[in-house]
C-alpha cells in the first residue's frame, strides 16, 4: 500500500515539476506584455524602453509582467482616487558571466547587484534646471543602520543565500529633494525580484515640504527570461497633484521622477555589464 502511495507521489511530483517546466520555458515577452505590440516586443529585444504613465487617463500595467507583483501594483495605482504614477520597461541583455548560470544562481547576482546602492553616488540625471542637460542625481548615496541617524552609514551588504523578503534603508542626497531616508523593502520568488522603495523622511524642495513621509513609491522589479533581464520601473507619487507651485517655481513631479526612474535604471543597466 505505501509503495504504492510513494510511486504516485512520485508520479506527481513529476507531472508538476514538467508543468512547471513548461511554464517557465514558455515565458517571453509576448506572455509576459501580451497588452504590447509585436513592434513593442521588438523594440525592447533592441534595447528600447517603453515609458508611460497615469495621466490623463493612462495605463502602466500594460508594460508591467503579467501575474507578477509589479503587476498587481500598477493596478493598484492606476485604481488610486488621487496622485499620479509613472512607469517604464526595458529588456537587459545578461553578462557572459551570467548567461554560464542556472537561474537561481543568477537571481542571487541580480539581488546583490541591486544592491550596490554606494554606486549610485554621481549618477546623474537631465535636469530642466539646468538646461536639460545631465546633472548630478546623489551627490551621497548609502546604507544606515539607523534610520533615524543619516551619519549610521554602513557598507553596501553582499549575501550568500537568497531572500524572499528583506527590508532595509539607505540615505541619499538628492540635488532636488537634499537629503532623505528612504525604506527599501524586497518581496521576491525564483524569478522575480520586486523591490519598493519609499521615502523614510519627509522630501523637501528649496526648503519646503512636498511629499510627506511615505508618499513616494519608488519601484523596481526584474523578471528573468531566455532572451534576457527584464526590468519594471515605476514611480508612484499618491495624494498629491502633478504639478506643484513653490515660490516663482512650478514643479513638474512625474517629468521629475520619470526622470528619476530612467537615471535609476541606467545605473543598473550599467552595474549588471560590469558582471
Amino acid at each position: 500500500m505505501w509503495r504504492s502511495i510513494m510511486k504516485k507521489l512520485v508520479m506527481l511530483g513529476a507531472i508538476l515539476f514538467f508543468c512547471l517546466f513548461f511554464v517557465f520555458a514558455g515565458e517571453d515577452l509576448a506572455t509576459l506584455l501580451p497588452s504590447l505590440s509585436e513592434s513593442d516586443w521588438a523594440r525592447l529585444e533592441q534595447g528600447e524602453s517603453i515609458d508611460c504613465s497615469t495621466l490623463d487617463g493612462g495605463t502602466i500595467k500594460q508594460v508591467a509582467p503579467l501575474g507578477s507583483i509589479a503587476y498587481e501594483r500598477a493596478v493598484q495605482a492606476e485604481k488610486a482616487s488621487s496622485g499620479f504614477a509613472v512607469a517604464s520597461v526595458v529588456l537587459i541583455p545578461y553578462p557572459a558571466s551570467w548567461k554560464k548560470e542556472n537561474e537561481q544562481q543568477r537571481q542571487l547576482d541580480i539581488f546583490n547587484t541591486i544592491r550596490k546602492v554606494s554606486t549610485q553616488k554621481g549618477i546623474t540625471y537631465i535636469s530642466h534646471r539646468w538646461g536639460d542637460r545631465p546633472r548630478p542625481l546623489f551627490s551621497e548615496s548609502y546604507y544606515v543602520s539607523d534610520p533615524e541617524n543619516p551619519d549610521s552609514k554602513i557598507a553596501d551588504p553582499v549575501t550568500s543565500t537568497f531572500p524572499l523578503s528583506m527590508s532595509s534603508y539607505a540615505y541619499q542626497d538628492d540635488s532636488a529633494f537634499s537629503g532623505n531616508v528612504y525604506k527599501h523593502t524586497y518581496t521576491n520568488s525564483a524569478k522575480e525580484i520586486f523591490l519598493d522603495v519609499t521615502n523614510y523622511s519627509p522630501m523637501k524642495y528649496q526648503g519646503i515640504t512636498c511629499l510627506k513621509s511615505g508618499q513616494l513609491s519608488l519601484c523596481m522589479d526584474t523578471y528573468q527570461l531566455e532572451q534576457g533581464l527584464l526590468v519594471y520601473s515605476m514611480a508612484v507619487v499618491t495624494n498629491r497633484k502633478p504639478q506643484i507651485r513653490i515660490l516663482f517655481l512650478t514643479v513638474d513631479l512625474p517629468s521629475s521622477f520619470m526622470r528619476r526612474v530612467v537615471s535609476l535604471r541606467n545605473w543598473f543597466k550599467a552595474q549588471v555589464s560590469l558582471n
